[in-house]
This record gives C-alpha cells, sequence and structure tokens, in this order.
C-alpha cells in the first residue's frame, strides 16, 4: 500500500466512522432485537440523527484533528468523550421529539458501546498501518528542513528521530555556521532557504532560532509560501514557560499571561476534587478492603516491621505532608536516617518489596492521601525534602510543579520518566514534563494519565524499583 493511498485512508476518517455507525445501528437491529418492543419506526430519520449528533460532538472534541503523532490512548479518552457529548445530544432530541421517534435508552447504550468498539479497533488498525510503514518505508516521511541554532536543532532531530510517527524525515538544517552535528546534514546559511528548498524538494519546515526579528519572520514565511510549504516557528518564550499562555488586552494593547494555569480557574478545581473523591473511594472500597489485607499479611511475612511506611515530601505551594506506601525495604531502627535513593538490585528492598514496586503497588496507599486532600489521583510525584531542596536550585522554574497537588501518578511517569534520577538531566526530563502537566491540565488530559498508567501496571514498568 504506496503512501497516498494510506494517506487518503487516514484523511477519510469522517467517512470510514460513518460506515461503521451504520454498521453498528444495523447489526443491533439484526442480533439484539430483545431490546426493543417491536420494529424500529422511521430508522432512516434516526441514523440522520445519530449520524448528525456524532459529528456535532465530533466537532466539539476535536476528534478528526490529527493526531497520527500523539499517543493511541488520547485518541481512545477522545472517542470517549465525543460518544458521551453524542448520547446527550441524541437523549435531547428523543426527548423534545418522543412523539415521531422512539428508541429504548438500552438500545442506545448498546449501540454507543458497538459502536465506540468498532471505531476504536478501526482507527487503531489504520494507526498500526500507518506506523509500520513510516518506520520500514522512507518514502512515508515528509522530508523536513531546520532553520535553527546547533543546540535546538540537535533537540529537534533526537526527538523526531525517537518519535518516528511524527511522519518526518530530518534531510538537513541551515544555520549561521556549521556545528558539525553527526546526527543531521548541514545545508549552509538562512540566506539560502530558497534555494535549499528547491533542491531537495522540502515538504516542511521548522523555525527554531534563539531570537526572530520582524523581518527575519517575514522572510521566512514569505518564501515557503512561495515555495506552497508549511512553515513552523518554535518561539522562545518556553524558557519562562511550558507552552501554556494566555493573550489579555488592557484597552487595545495585547498581554501576555506567561503563567496562565487551568487549575486557577475554581471550576476546574472543583471538577478535579470531585473526580478524585469519586475514584479514590471507589478503589478503596472496591479494591483496597480485600487487596490491602492480603498485602499486609505477605510483608509481614517477608520481612519484620510496619506494613506501611511514612515519609515527609512537599505538596501544593510547598506544603510538607506526610505520603504513605505500602513498606518495600527492609525495616530500620529508629534514629536519623540518611535519604538515599533506591536503585536498580538495590539489597535494601525486600523480595515481596520488588514485587510491589514492579507493580507501583506500593504507592496504593496514597489513595488515603487523595482523600484527605493533600493529593490528587493525577499531578507531579511528590519528592522527599532533600530533593526538593537540591533541585529548587539547580532546575529552573523546579518550584512550578508545586503549584497544583502532587499526584499518584503523572504526566511524567506513563511517558517513561521515572524510578532513579541519577544525574540532573534526567531530573530536568521529569520536570519538563510535569510542567507541561501543570500548564495544559484538563479532565481529559487527566482520564488519559489514568489510563496509560493501568496499562504500563499490566506491562510491569522496568523502570519501577
Amino acid at each position: 500500500m504506496n503512501k497516498n493511498i494510506i494517506l487518503r485512508l487516514h484523511e477519510k476518517r469522517r467517512i470510514i466512522d460513518a460506515f461503521t455507525l451504520v454498521l453498528s445501528f444495523e447489526l443491533l437491529q439484526l442480533f439484539l432485537v430483545d431490546l426493543l418492543d417491536g420494529p424500529l419506526h422511521n430508522v432512516l430519520l434516526l441514523l440522520l440523527v445519530l449520524l448528525f449528533s456524532w459529528f456535532i460532538a465530533a466537532a466539539n472534541t476535536k476528534l478528526y484533528k490529527d493526531r497520527i503523532s500523539n499517543k493511541y490512548v488520547e485518541e481512545i479518552v477522545i472517542v470517549l468523550n465525543t460518544l458521551a457529548i453524542q448520547f446527550i445530544l441524541i437523549a435531547a432530541f428523543l426527548y423534545a421529539y418522543n412523539k415521531k421517534l422512539s428508541l429504548p435508552i438500552s438500545f442506545l447504550l448498546c449501540f454507543q458501546i458497538i459502536f465506540g468498539f468498532i471505531q476504536l479497533s478501526v482507527k487503531y488498525l489504520i494507526r498500526k498501518k500507518i506506523h509500520y510503514d513510516y518506520l520500514h518505508n522512507s518514502s512515508m516521511l515528509q522530508k523536513l528542513l531546520i532553520v535553527g541554532s546547533a543546540e535546538s536543532t540537535q533537540k529537534l532531530c533526537q526527538t523526531i528521530k525517537a518519535n518516528f510517527f511524527y511522519g518526518y524525515n530530518c534531510i538537513g538544517y541551515l544555520s549561521e555556521e556549521d556545528r558539525h552535528l553527526t546526527e543531521i546534514n548541514y545545508l549552509g546559511h538562512p540566506d539560502e532557504l530558497a534555494k535549499v528548498l528547491a533542491q531537495y524538494k522540502i515538504e516542511k519546515v521548522i523555525i527554531a532560532l534563539p531570537s526572530l526579528s520582524e523581518s527575519l519572520i517575514r522572510y521566512f514565511l514569505e518564501t515557503c509560501d512561495a515555495h506552497g510549504i508549511k512553515t513552523f516557528i518554535v518561539p522562545n518564550y518556553y524558557q519562562f514557560t511550558s507552552t501554556s499562555f494566555e493573550i489579555n488586552q488592557i484597552g487595545l494593547i495585547p498581554v501576555i499571561n506567561l503563567r496562565a494555569l487551568p487549575l486557577d480557574k475554581s471550576e476546574n478545581k472543583f471538577l478535579k476534587r470531585v473526580f478524585d473523591i469519586i475514584f479514590s473511594f471507589l478503589f478503596l472500597v472496591l479494591i483496597g478492603s480485600w487487596l490491602f489485607p492480603i498485602l499486609a499479611i505477605l510483608i509481614k511475612l517477608n520481612s519484620k516491621g510496619p506494613v506501611f511506611f511514612k515519609q515527609e515530601r512537599w505538596g501544593i505551594n510547598n506544603k510538607k505532608m506526610n505520603c504513605y506506601k505500602f513498606r518495600t525495604m527492609y525495616h530500620k531502627k529508629e534514629g536519623a536516617i540518611e535519604f538515599v535513593q533506591a536503585t536498580k538490585n538495590d539489597p535494601r528492598v525486600t523480595a515481596v518489596g520488588k514485587w510491589l514496586r514492579s507493580l507501583s503497588m506500593d504507592e496504593m496507599p496514597q489513595f488515603w492521601n487523595v482523600l484527605i486532600d493533600n493529593m490528587s489521583v493525577v499531578g507531579p510525584r511528590p519528592h522527599v525534602t532533600p530533593q526538593n531542596l537540591e533541585y529548587s536550585e539547580k532546575i529552573e522554574s523546579y518550584g512550578l510543579r508545586h503549584q497544583v497537588k502532587p499526584g499518584l501518578t503523572g504526566w511524567a511517569q506513563v511517558n517513561g520518566a521515572r524510578g532513579e534520577t541519577p544525574d540532573i538531566e534526567h531530573m530536568q526530563t521529569r520536570v519538563k514534563y510535569d510542567l507541561y502537566y501543570v500548564h495544559q491540565w484538563s479532565f481529559w488530559l487527566d482520564i488519559q494519565i489514568v489510563l496509560q498508567t493501568i496499562v504500563n501496571v499490566f506491562k510491569m514498568d522496568h523502570h519501577a524499583y
């Protein structure tokens, strides 16, 4: 299957979704007739309502935005969000026109389950096919040119190579001087942009210079526009904030708020707190009530000492709190205990503790921290006092991660930035993920992180030790 066919298949997602919707509706009529008191009337009108409501909901959730470079879990969350909005729209329509249309709620729920399952399966197969071809066929990749400094070019190139499904092939870079980068070819000075675009048949350009004047921006845009090439500019304000900003006005003067946080809004705080209470309460009642006693017995049988381990950590606004965990190390007598981070094959970790850590089950008592409101289900992981004191001096903007409540799991953890931090670079990477979460929070991002965490637990993350 060539590049054009694959990409056309991806672009025709609306048609594919419409087909799967009709297919789901017909399958239900054939095999689940018991849900109906009799044959459905006005079937064509019902189908139109289902299709119309689906695409209204999809427009609201931006379902058809290109997300090939995003994780599949994110697409699952957006599809579920779209289904929920569709259900509300259909229910409202049926209530208003119940004399003309009749559709049992049980039938509608079954329809959404089947439609959602078929749709997610099709999206997964298309995504996997595209990713497979990107990986094994370089002709699938879009030719990318980077205009930037050596540091920004190298970071971009490494990111794109590590995430092949972005669909880019870095042809080379333009810079004021050749820095002899090993991962990407030097193609000349930025003034030679027009010649390079024509010579290498570039499809996209990323401008990542540390400073850009108005004349330079105009030159790059006009040159790329003349060749029909899309241009992306990497802004330099990332040094002040993590991609989240808000534009306001004072009179007619635009001003940029570089510290606009979604969780500053009271309605978002309320929504997050309601989710935390419901999720943690259900977990403790439905799972913790029988699992915790079993784990307590295993911990006791494996080594002497208390079942739970209490440690001081920093929460929101740098407030100290006690963080609870299942004990996973051999018990040490009371006294001055210096903090030493756990390492791979750490001799202090018990046999049961190693198993608990690999499944992240040692963190489960922190659902109690969530209930008493000093932690959240999702947020930056809380660090111990010695780490906070050390990294607040070494890492710029480290303190911004404390502007929200810490969590049992977070954006850094589901992206692999967890476990031991042997050097400052590892912690800087983790902090970047944390700041992204702080600035980009949404309810659906929390749901995505929870789902990805559950997947990682079953995979037994090798970074957890």
